[in-house]
């Protein structure tokens, strides 16, 4: 299985650390060409989301190319330029996965199971999006597309199935539970709260639409670029300075590489109660925070926040379907592999049936028509049967090969 993945995601290191590892569109070609030449990388995928940041590999060598893309992540903190600079083994420790493992972990982060709110949604289609960014790219393989696939049908099977992708999970929901409970403290009277959402991606809209039902609050919906029908609905990232004035708490959610907002450059005004910043950026999105007025929470601290955990039953379906999508999977690899003996196999019967045979027949029994379509239907069902039989051999072997071990561990 031509497959390894090498990561860190919230529970090996810290926002600030998995920031640090996101290269930009040439470094990450950069990358893909040196793992290329260093271990036989023939595709690069990166995952990058809030919860995570994982480096996919199609090659040859897996544990080989896994351990140099692990050092390739130490290297850059190491370049980094952290003060004061920490030794290795202070450093977070980036997981590595190979083969079948690297398959299992890749369907258990699409269907939720690795994310901090577990059973969100939001990260199956990040995922395939990374996978046709670095396909668009030109850093994508033949195995990736298969990976592609994989996952799709697994999380199809898990969204029919069960009800573990719930709307309400993800890390949208643990935006909304800050935002709540500033906006309980604040609120008082008829006083009506402002929250500006900035970023109208996935996340941003359904952040802005739960405030809008739940926050009992007027939401102001800021976004990078506004197209004409959404003119009066969005307001564009320029005037953020003018509507930060008013805002009581501010979300952003913007998939930005650098920060698009510096507190440190804007006067506002000083309240009884600090404005609140939920910074939902990976990369950070908000600088110049560290100020009294203002009260800031990044990602880091979303997750000492309590989340409701799928039932146990859930649970149970889920990896069993996660399993099933890894056997699916592995068959249809191994079927690949021997595609193209079975190719041979049809060929072989189509020649032995259709030419070889009746220049025999028509050489050993002589030119009777009658009795030579008898006995090439007789000797076309017999090859017919045998190559069949063949055929059923080696999809068996294949099957029974390529089964993997029935854990559920990632």
């Amino acid at each position: 299985m031509p497959l390894a993945i090498v990561g860190c995601d919230f529970r090996v290191a810290s926002a600030q650390w998995r920031n640090l590892l996101l290269p930009s569109d040439l470094e990450r070609a950069n990358l893909a060409l040196a793992l290329r030449d260093a271990a036989g990388v023939t595709g690069l995928v990166a995952v990058e989301t809030c919860n995570r940041v994982e480096w996919l590999a199609s090659t040859p060598m897996p544990q080989w190319a896994g351990e140099v893309m692990r050092a390739q992540m130490l290297d850059r903190w190491m370049r980094a330029g952290v003060d004061p600079l920490p030794r290795i083994d202070q450093m977070p420790k980036p997981y590595l996965y190979c083969g079948h493992a690297a398959v299992r972990h890749l369907l258990r982060v699409a269907v939720g199971l690795e994310s901090f709110v577990v059973g969100e949604r939001e990260i199956a289609g990040q995922l395939n999006r990374s996978l046709a960014a670095a396909r668009l790219a030109g850093q994508g393989s033949p195995f990736h597309n298969a990976l592609q696939t994989a996952v799709g049908r697994t999380v199809k099977k898990v969204q029919r199935l069960t009800e573990w992708r719930h709307h309400g999970r993800g890390v949208h929901s643990l935006a909304l539970q800050v935002v709540r409970q500033h906006l309980d403290e604040l609120t008082q009277g008829e006083f009506k709260a402002t929250v500006v959402v900035v970023g109208m991606g996935e996340i941003g809209r359904k952040i802005a639409g739960l405030l809008t039902v739940h926050g009992k609050c007027r939401v102001v919906r800021v976004n990078r670029t506004v197209a004409d029908e959404r003119r009066g609905e969005w307001r564009p990232l320029a005037h953020l300075p003018e509507l930060l004035l008013t805002a009581d708490a501010v979300v952003v959610a913007t998939g930005a590489r650098d920060p698009i907002v510096d507190f440190a450059t804007l006067q506002l005004p000083v309240r009884a109660k600090p404005t609140l910043i939920v910074d939902l950026g990976a990369p950070a999105q908000v600088c110049g925070h560290g100020q009294p007025h203002l009260a800031y929470r990044g990602l880091d601290d979303l997750l000492a926040l309590p989340t409701v955990a799928p039932t146990e039953i859930e649970s149970s379906h889920v990896l069993d379907l996660v399993e099933e999508g890894l056997r699916e999977f592995v068959l249809e690899c191994r079927k690949r592999d021997w595609s193209g003996l079975l190719r041979a196999v049809h060929d072989s019967y189509e020649s032995a049936s259709y030419t070889q045979l009746p220049l025999a027949l028509a050489t050993e029994l002589g030119a009777n028509p009658e009795n030579l379509a008898r006995v090439q239907e007789v000797m076309r069902d017999l090859l017919r049967n045998l190559t069949r039989e063949i055929v059923q051999h080696i999809e068996t072997a294949a099957n029974d090969r390529t089964r993997p071990s029935n854990r559920r561990g990632p």
